[in-house]
């Protein structure tokens, strides 16, 4: 039983790519992706992983280690671990536009999940979902309009004005210190959302050079598809009662993970990280109990 919720905000400072494993298509290494929506998603599994590594390779003794996430791999059957790591979703897609440089996109349906996630987790979110029709619900004092309109890529949306305070407020539980999105956010119709973050993400040549020769090995030419920076996306994290190690209640893992990520505010996740990609910024919030939110990030 599952008695805390934690919130994991994951804001992308390089590009990212949590791999699908090789493919048939014109991308040899796609991202993982929801399969009924095609949203990007970073797997729970994958998420645990790097946090379990991250854990490991920063020192935290194994006992809290083996508590937190289970023993290793070969004596896994002796306890279950103490956490249920969510999958990381997509909450705003940076896209480019011809005022403001770039936008944080979002839309109707995403703002849904994110509302009932975090609702789930036990934390009250007081912002309507807003409905951008066919065009784009910008703040106020958004910086994206230009002659009445929002140009993001080649698509032109009618920019609709209102307040986004209430949003701006629910957003900044996964959004690390210092990041304020409010200026930059628009909210666009789901099928515009989804075309983005299919067609937008970054697709990057990688070659394999041959030492001896100098030249691109046989079949040393492959496409790598990546989550661009500025990316936003959150997970639930599920605490319940260690089973083994060194920690024996659900503060006691809370604390763990709290501590950790006030140190550690940053980490690596997926490939290619000789060449600088895969760094993350996180934000750890409480979201439900008292309330207090244990890392600004």
């Amino acid at each position: 039983m599952y008695s805390k919720k934690l919130v994991l905000g994951i804001y992308t400072i390089s590009p990212v790519h949590a791999g699908s494993g090789s493919e048939s298509s014109v991308i040899d290494l796609p991202i993982q992706r929801e399969k009924h929506t095609g949203f990007p998603v970073i797997w729970g599994q994958s998420l645990k992983g790097v946090l379990r590594h991250a854990f490991e390779e920063k020192g935290v003794k194994k006992g809290a280690v083996h508590s937190i996430f289970g023993p290793p791999t070969e004596r896994a059957d002796d306890h279950a671990g103490a956490i249920s790591v969510g999958d990381a979703k997509i909450l705003l897609f940076p896209v480019r536009s011809a005022r403001g440089v770039f936008a944080y996109v979002t839309s109707p349906l995403v703002l849904e999940r994110f509302k009932r996630d975090m609702e789930l987790a036990g934390k009250k979110v007081d912002f309507v979902v807003p409905n951008p029709g066919d065009g784009a619900i910008v703040d106020n004092s958004s910086r994206l309009t230009v002659d009445g309109n929002v140009i993001l890529e080649e698509v032109v949306l009618e920019a609709k004005k209102e307040d986004l305070s209430s949003l701006e407020k629910a957003l900044s539980d996964v959004l690390p210190g210092g990041v304020s999105v409010k200026e930059r956010l628009a909210i666009v119709p789901d099928d515009v959302f989804s075309a983005f973050v299919r067609m937008n993400t970054e697709i990057v040549a990688r070659i394999a050079i041959d030492p001896a020769k100098g030249t691109v090995r046989k079949g040393g030419l492959w496409y790598e598809e990546f989550l661009p920076s500025d990316t936003v996306l959150y997970s639930v994290i599920a605490v319940g009662k260690p089973k083994g190690g060194d920690l024996n209640s659900v503060e006691g893992v809370e604390g763990e993970l709290t501590e950790f990520f006030k140190k550690n505010p940053y980490l690596q996740v997926g490939g290619d990280e000789t060449v600088g990609k895969g760094f993350v910024r996180v934000k750890l919030a409480a979201v439900n109990g008292n309330g207090k939110e244990p890392n600004q990030g």
